[in-house]
């Protein structure tokens, strides 16, 4: 997917405002920054060293950036690595992910 729209197409996809919690070094995690409080259901469990630390509710995207600092869709290579990532409903965050 190209982000023509920027931060107004980051805004339809997870249906309002949004943040960016820093979960890995090389891609953005986009999620609505209410999804907790708004009714949104629960996504993905945040596991580090085998604890629960957060969960994301609502929609998720993940995206990339250039050099300029423009949001890019993934490269094939990491849509492959996060997708083996966010298969099931947890998510391990250790050095193996990032």
């Amino acid at each position: 997917m190209e982000f023509e729209e920027g931060y107004r197409q980051l805004q339809k996809l997870v249906e309002g405002t949004f943040e960016m919690p820093y979960l890995f070094e090389d891609v953005d995690v986009v999620i609505n920054d209410e999804g907790k409080i708004n009714g949104m259901l629960p996504n993905r469990f945040l596991f580090l060293e085998g604890r629960l630390v957060d969960i994301l509710f609502g929609n998720i995207v993940i995206v990339d950036s250039d050099r300029e600092g423009n949001t890019i869709s993934l490269s094939e290579e990491k849509r492959k690595h996060y997708e083996e990532i966010f298969r099931n409903d947890a998510v391990f965050l250790d050095e193996k992910t990032a």
